[in-house]
């Protein structure tokens, strides 16, 4: 005689799991979660990206007098406070700085977004900024950027401007800044 709550589906031998089994699966499936079978070993794992401060610090360090006094402003200066949607904080261009300069701005303004999203972010500022790539001071190169305060002393903000694009990294430094500043 059939059995009426049988069903031809869960009838298979491939499905079935005695007891046994199910305890001898869950028991190596907890062995191996707790010693770290499944977590990849720190020796594998890739070096963690410099964070946006750092390579602030690292760009304000490799400036030279002309572009200090170009670029770097007192933390207090009003400039600081500025907003707008189509503007140049300083009339000097990232194209302006040296190739290894730009590259630290480049990692600086990449580093404040998700890195799912930063080339997405960074082909719209192309497209806003007039990319050509004939022209230096195009895209990305027309963008331009400034500096409060020193970064390592104290309070300090990093700000990147350019047509539709308004980015600052603080360090953490401004108390009460959302998002870091």
């Amino acid at each position: 005689m059939s059995n009426p709550r049988s069903c031809p589906d869960c009838n298979s031998s491939r499905f079935e799991l005695d007891r046994r089994q199910f305890v001898r699966a869950t028991a190596v499936g907890a062995v191996a979660a707790s010693t770290g079978i499944f977590i990849r070993p720190i020796s594998a794992e890739e070096p963690a990206a410099k964070k946006p401060e750092t390579l602030v610090a690292q760009l304000y360090k490799s400036l030279n007098e002309q572009q200090r006094a170009a670029v770097c402003f007192g933390f207090d200066h009003p400039l600081r406070q500025e907003v707008d949607n189509n503007w140049h904080i300083t009339k000097t261009r990232v194209a302006d700085f040296t190739a290894d300069q730009q590259d630290l701005i480049r990692e600086i303004f990449n580093g404040l977004h998700d890195p799912e999203y930063a080339q997405q972010v960074m082909q719209q500022v192309e497209h806003d900024n007039g990319r050509r790539p004939d022209v230096p001071k195009s895209g990305f190169g027309s963008c331009a950027i400034a500096m409060f305060g020193e970064p390592g002393t104290g309070k300090f903000e990093f700000v990147f401007t350019g047509r539709h694009v308004t980015r600052r990294c603080d360090g953490d430094s401004i108390e009460g800044a959302a998002f870091g500043g």
